[in-house]
C-alpha cells in the first residue's frame, strides 16, 4: 500500500471510527434497538441488560481498531519498512500524532472551550493506557515506538494543562477527566522503567 492510501486510510479510520459525529444516532432509532437474548453455555439471562448497551458497543469498535493501529505485529512492520522502503512506509511518528491528533484534537487545539462527550472521554482513556502500557513496558512493543509513546505523553500533558482553564468548572466530566488523565500521564513519565 502506497503511503498516499496509508495516509488516506488513517483519515478514514478517523472520521468513521475515532470522530464521535459518526455515531450521532436518532434516538427513535436507539430506542428500537434491542440487546441479544441468545444463551449459551455460561451466559446469565437474568443480568442482561434490558437496553442495547451502545455506549459499549461503540468504544468497542473504536478500541478494537486502536489496540489494531497500534498493535506490536503494525508497528513492527512500519519499523521495517521504514528501512525498506521509508519513502512508501507512514513513519511510526506520524501513525501516533495522527492518531492523537485525531483522538485528543479538541484537547490539542482547543477553542473558546473545551467539553468532551462520554464517548470522546472513553477513547482518549483507552488510548491513553495503550501510551503509558508502552511506556512503562508493560505491553510488547518496538523501542522506537515506546520512544514516540513517551513523546506524545509529554506533548499531551503540555496540552492538557493549557486546555483544562478552558473548562467549564460546572462541566465536572470533563474537569474530571482531564485532571485525571494530567495524573496517570504525570506517573507515567516520572515512573521508574521494568525492564530497561
Amino acid at each position: 500500500m502506497s503511503l498516499v492510501d496509508q495516509r488516506l486510510a488513517l483519515d478514514v479510520i478517523a472520521k468513521n471510527v475515532f470522530d464521535e459525529k459518526a455515531f450521532q444516532f436518532e434516538p427513535s432509532l436507539l430506542n428500537k434497538l434491542a440487546p441479544s437474548r441468545w444463551e449459551h453455555w455460561g451466559a446469565n439471562p437474568a443480568v442482561f441488560r434490558l437496553d442495547y448497551p451502545i455506549f459499549e458497543s461503540i468504544l468497542t469498535l473504536q478500541s478494537s481498531t486502536l489496540y489494531d493501529l497500534l498493535s506490536y505485529s503494525r508497528l513492527s512492520r512500519l519499523r521495517d519498512g521504514e528501512l525498506k522502503d521509508p519513502a512508501q512506509t507512514l513513519p511510526i511518528p506520524e501513525l501516533f500524532d495522527r492518531i492523537q491528533s485525531s483522538i485528543w484534537g479538541d484537547v490539542l487545539n482547543p477553542g473558546d472551550r473545551v467539553q468532551l462527550s462520554g464517548l470522546r472521554r472513553a477513547l482518549q482513556r483507552e488510548y491513553m493506557g495503550i501510551l503509558i502500557g508502552m511506556v512503562l513496558r508493560q505491553d510488547n512493543a518496538p523501542e522506537d515506538a515506546r520512544t514516540v509513546a513517551r513523546y506524545e505523553l509529554r506533548q499531551l500533558r503540555d496540552a492538557i494543562s493549557k486546555a483544562v482553564r478552558k473548562v467549564d468548572r460546572k462541566d465536572i466530566y470533563t474537569l474530571a477527566h482531564l485532571e485525571e488523565a494530567q495524573d496517570r500521564i504525570a506517573k507515567a513519565i516520572e515512573a521508574p522503567l521494568r525492564g530497561a
